[in-house]
């Protein structure tokens, strides 16, 4: 079993809806391959580092474009993702994180008081971490800028080219 693949299953956490567990599922057949487990000798937090945040904001997403549709996980497209994932017209990154919880929320979840999974890895995903005028390294590792969500998801599509 590999590094993502175990942790995964704490990111995903225990019970939530049917979507949820579907989305996680996809999630780890498309990242298990990409993700080596090198790849986690740089993550200071196994919990809410960057991959931990990607593998999260992917499921989150396929959850988001199909639970309480008729679409299944397997047919959700790349450019849905990115489609949800991009800023509209006047938007920041703050209110595209903002969307997703409303989504969250049309979908019955409260995020501020929810004890079901989708919640708690909601709230680690919208975590703003800042923006320094430059990037500032600590020892060797990178401070982590911006949304959690939007940061970790940009670098796990990275790792996903032409694979969905």
């Amino acid at each position: 079993m590999t590094i993502l693949e175990e942790r995964s299953w704490r990111w995903q956490g225990a019970g939530g809806p049917a979507g949820w567990e579907a989305a996680w599922v996809r999630t780890r057949e498309l990242l298990v391959p990409v993700v080596p487990d090198k790849r986690f000798a740089f993550q200071s937090d196994p919990h809410r580092g960057e991959i931990a945040d990607g593998a999260a904001g992917l499921a989150t997403a396929f959850y988001l474009l199909t639970d309480g549709s008729a679409a299944a996980v397997a047919d959700v497209r790349r450019d849905q993702v990115e489609e949800l994932l991009r800023p509209g017209a006047g938007e920041t990154d703050g209110d595209v994180v903002r969307r997703w919880e409303e989504r969250l929320r049309a979908l019955g979840h409260e995020p501020e008081t929810g004890a079901d999974p989708v919640c708690e890895r909601w709230r680690v995903l919208r975590t703003d971490f800042g923006w320094e005028d430059d990037l500032t390294v600590i020892g060797e590792v990178l401070v982590r800028q911006g949304y959690g969500l939007l940061a970790g998801l940009g670098s796990v599509l990275a790792d996903l080219r032409g694979t969905f």
